[in-house]
């Protein structure tokens, strides 16, 4: 008997259920012309937006930081093929995921930023970006600012406090929105930089100038004591060229001295002597510093890493823009669901006020 109840009660639940949903789909039939405008004014929405939306130019820039095995043993190289780390390497600004920090970094935008923005026109790519974003407008019409801001008036770099903190807004828009940086793969060493901006040679130039200000820091950093050592070499073998040329031209002189002076005299030859010795010494020491220059400027190509440029964006550019079909589609369904679980609501909230279940 309670079986027989149970299977009753099911029946009757299910029933209900069904009732329910036709009533439903009859209440929201009776309504259909308030659903379809709902669903026309979600697709002008959505077509306004995708009018309204400005074009985006991508500049994507790959690239691929070659180190030198100078100084790793073959036993290390061999390990390192294998997966096991000998200590061979050692860290730096592009080892790991630093070169993703170093390259968002605020002080590496600035300077790219400061940059002129072509070789024909005075404006800095910060004139640039602020201009195409409407950002000088806005500033223009601000009650604090209201004038025009320029930041190529600044050569030196050195902003005021306002255009400085106009800077900095631009820079954070710029990380936050328009720049992406990332490994292609964890195994790998190709970094991928990603701009996307509202002006197509904006795009080009501040993804190329973040590549190259930041690998040419790089190679400087990396670089820098081997390089001081080549330089200092140089210096001491160019002036030590210069004083044996002299040393040579007064020996010559001296041995023509003695052509004419009486062989009676003992001290004659002495000058002779002196001055041919002392070319012999700097003749020699100027060849060990050559030498030595040699050594240091092998060590410092073994030590210069190569940067690799692996794919570039070319003109014209990507364009990034909204799907008109997508948004129109999707805006029109969304605002149809939306006043269609409003006028539910508002069915419902009526039949318990009434007092109906």
């Amino acid at each position: 008997m309670s079986q027989d109840q149970t299977k009753s009660s099911d029946e009757i639940s299910l029933k209900e259920t069904v009732l329910k949903l036709k009533e439903i789909w009859g209440y929201l039939l009776t309504k259909w012309y308030v659903i379809l405008i709902s669903g026309l004014i979600g697709g002008g929405a959505g077509l306004t937006y995708t009018l309204l939306t400005p074009l985006k130019y991508i500049s994507r820039l790959t690239f691929v930081v070659e180190e030198s095995k100078a100084g790793v043993g073959g036993l290390a190289v061999l390990a390192g093929q294998l997966g096991f780390d000998m200590g061979g390497s050692s860290g730096g600004v592009f080892s790991g995921d630093n070169v993703l920090l170093f390259l968002k970094s605020e002080s590496l935008s600035r300077e790219i930023l400061l940059t002129k923005y072509d070789s024909v026109g005075n404006i800095l790519l910060a004139d640039k970006y602020a201009e195409v974003n409407k950002l000088k407008t806005k500033w223009k019409n601000n009650k604090k600012i209201h004038r025009e801001i320029l930041f190529s008036k600044y050569k030196d770099g050195n902003l005021p406090r306002l255009e400085d903190s106009l800077m900095q807004i631009m820079i954070k828009q710029i990380l936050e929105k328009e720049l992406s940086v990332e490994k292609l793969d964890k195994k790998s060493s190709f970094i991928e930089v990603v701009v996307t901006t509202r002006d197509e040679l904006l795009s080009k130039y501040y993804s190329e100038r973040l590549v190259k200000i930041a690998t040419d820091h790089y190679v400087e950093s990396k670089i820098k004591i081997k390089a001081l050592n080549v330089a200092k070499l140089q210096r001491r073998a160019d002036s030590l060229g210069a004083l044996l040329n002299n040393r040579t031209y007064s020996a010559a002189a001296t041995q023509q001295t003695l052509v004419d002076v009486n062989p009676a005299l003992r001290t004659a030859p002495v000058t002779a002597e002196i001055t041919a010795r002392d070319k012999t010494m700097l003749a020699t020491i100027f060849a060990e510093v050559t030498k030595n220059l040699e050594i240091a400027k092998v060590a410092l190509s073994q030590e210069t890493p190569v940067i690799q440029i692996v794919d570039e964006s070319s003109l014209p550019l990507k364009l990034e823009k909204k799907s008109k079909p997508v948004f129109i589609i999707g805006a029109t369904l969304v605002m149809a669901i939306i006043s269609a679980l409003f006028l539910l609501f508002k069915h419902f909230w009526q039949e318990m006020l009434n007092g109906n279940p």
